[in-house]
Order: C-alpha cells, then sequence, then structure tokens
C-alpha cells in the first residue's frame, strides 16, 4: 500500500493560511471539544471564525472559556440557518483557504496539515477534503465508500466526484476545505435550502471543479447529537430542488436521481407524503436499483421498522446499505 507520508516539516509553502468557520446554533455541551481539536492542530497558521445563530443555550459562553487570538466571534441577531452562517463565515475569512467545521464534529491533529501537503500537491485544485469516521453511539465506524481499499493513506485528483458519491459520501462539510475563490464563484451556499444543503452545494461545485483528496480519516462526525444533520427533524425544512439541475451530465442526474430518492425517504419518516408523491413522480426510476425502488414505495411504518433495525446492526458496526 503506498502511503502518503504526513510530515510538517516537509509542507513548504509558508503562505498557507486557513481561515476555519463554524456555524454555531445550540451546541454548548460539544463546541468546546470542537475548538480544542482545532487548537490542537499540528499545523498552526489559522484563525478561528465562530458564527453564532442565535443560540438559546449557553453556547456562547462555552466558547468564550477558551482564550486564544485566533478565535474571533460574530453574533447573528436573529436565527438565519446553516447556509447563511456558512456564508457569513466566508464573507469574514481573512485567508484564501476556508475549512468548515460543524460544533459538535472534531477534528484529528493533523487534519491541517494533511490539507496543506494536498494543497502544495496539487497548487492549481481549489477543493480539498480528507476521508472521515462516525462515532455513532460510542461506536466509531468508518463508512464504506466507492474508493478501492488500496488507495487508503494516499492523495490523489478526484475528476468525477459524482461517480464515486452515489452511495456514502467520501466528505462531508466538516473534512471540506476551499480556496475563497472558488466558494465565491458559486454564491457560497444556498440560504432558500434548509436540509441536505450539502448535497445543492456539491452538485454546483463539483460541475466546475475537480477534488484533490487524501484517503485517511482526519475528522470524526458525530451522527448522534439532537440537532446535527444527520438527526434533526425535517419537518418545515426546505430541500433543495434538484430537478432545476436535471441534465448537466448523465453522471450528475444518476446522482441527483439517487439523492431525490433519498429525500423521499427522509420526507416519508416526516409523514409529508404529498411531497413524497410529487418528489417520487419526477425520479427516473432507471437509475435506481432494484431494493432501492422497493423501498421507495415502501409505506412508512414497515420502512420506519427497517430504520430501527439498520441502527440496531450500526451499533454492531454493521453498516447495512441499499448502495448498488
Amino acid at each position: 500500500m503506498l502511503i502518503f507520508e504526513i510530515n510538517k516539516n516537509i509542507i513548504k509553502d509558508t503562505t498557507i493560511k486557513f481561515s476555519i468557520v463554524i456555524p454555531l446554533y445550540n451546541k454548548a455541551g460539544y463546541v468546546v471539544s470542537t475548538l480544542k481539536s482545532v487548537l490542537k492542530q499540528t499545523y498552526t497558521d489559522f484563525e478561528i471564525i465562530i458564527i453564532d445563530d442565535a443560540s438559546a443555550d449557553n453556547s456562547l459562553k462555552e466558547v468564550r472559556k477558551l482564550e486564544d487570538t485566533r478565535i474571533r466571534i460574530i453574533e447573528h441577531e436573529k436565527n438565519l440557518g446553516l447556509s447563511a452562517t456558512r456564508n457569513t463565515g466566508i464573507l469574514n475569512a481573512k485567508n484564501d483557504y476556508i475549512a468548515f467545521l460543524d460544533a459538535d464534529d472534531c477534528w484529528y491533529a493533523s487534519f491541517l496539515e494533511s490539507i496543506a501537503l494536498l494543497i502544495e500537491k496539487f497548487p492549481d485544485e481549489g477543493v480539498f477534503a480528507t476521508f472521515y469516521e462516525e462515532n455513532f453511539k460510542g461506536k466509531i465506524i468508518s463508512p464504506k465508500i466507492k474508493i478501492p481499499d488500496h488507495k487508503k493513506g494516499t492523495s490523489f485528483l478526484i475528476k468525477n466526484f459524482f461517480e464515486l458519491n452515489m452511495g456514502k459520501l467520501i466528505l462531508t462539510q466538516s473534512c471540506l476545505v476551499a480556496k475563497k475563490e472558488v466558494l465565491k464563484s458559486i454564491n457560497g451556499y444556498d440560504i432558500a435550502v434548509t436540509f441536505a444543503e450539502d448535497i445543492d452545494f456539491y452538485i454546483r461545485c463539483f460541475s466546475k471543479h475537480k477534488l484533490a483528496y487524501h484517503y485517511e480519516s482526519k475528522c470524526l462526525i458525530n451522527t448522534t447529537v439532537f440537532g446535527s444533520i444527520t438527526q434533526s427533524s425535517t419537518f418545515n425544512k426546505t430541500y433543495p430542488d434538484l430537478t432545476k439541475k436535471i441534465g448537466l451530465s448523465i453522471e450528475i442526474d444518476k446522482f441527483i436521481y439517487f439523492y431525490m430518492y433519498c429525500f423521499c425517504q427522509r420526507l416519508k419518516l416526516g409523514r409529508r407524503f404529498d411531497e413524497v408523491k410529487r418528489l417520487r413522480d419526477e425520479i427516473d426510476l432507471n437509475y435506481l436499483n432494484m431494493l432501492q425502488v422497493i423501498l421507495l414505495y415502501l409505506p412508512q411504518l414497515p420502512y420506519k421498522l427497517l430504520i430501527k433495525f439498520k441502527k440496531l446492526l450500526m451499533r454492531k458496526g454493521i453498516q447495512p446499505t441499499t448502495y448498488s
């Protein structure tokens, strides 16, 4: 197996500086651990921008316990949502490379070092990321993705993001870094979207840009925190209208139809049945496998039972999937 050595002494470009954008909303019990994971980074040339989206708990009080001149706090007077909060961070970033980290996730100590090495290896690219692990009720899980195991520990350029992400994503927002100019060129995050903002972002970003990727876990995603994207309710949430993006390419269409299927399943659990039917009617079933089609039309109660069974298996480290 080829190993891409991580050694901060071989980073030659001293101009690489990061602005770390951390959206904060009611994460008093987690944000200090998140910040400590940043302050322990082996690569130290960064600023931290905390954007508090009108938290109603003690989140900011917890943040202010940490005294570090690299931490800046910006407060929204009212709750604007995750997309708007990330955009505030982008607009206020002082450095060219912007990293995103959710306030309940953590980086391993060499995350920024790995990204800096990626930037040196692929200086002409504008988007960078690493692999990640998931914390599911204390069980650390390495997601099953479509990149071959023999590439673990290596860094490479991904030219077709969508082909590799027809299933479990190879990255999350908390292990993504992008040049400020790239983020501005795609108009940042869509503030009209309040659920699955990342999927909308990936379509707009990777239809124009390649991804420089390091296939090694450098980030820990907390999937069981109340209010996190994986646990939050879809009630009154606005999904991205992916139908407007159909036709860009066959690979993107496959990606879109797959996530329209995923949205239907989340809407079904939220009992938003009229929306399920409308969205389901837009899906070209030829892009789904047989099991996905069956689950798409499965009534809510048996589907809900299947989800409970899936969570039980995940606690045992088993990752059932419908991905082809």
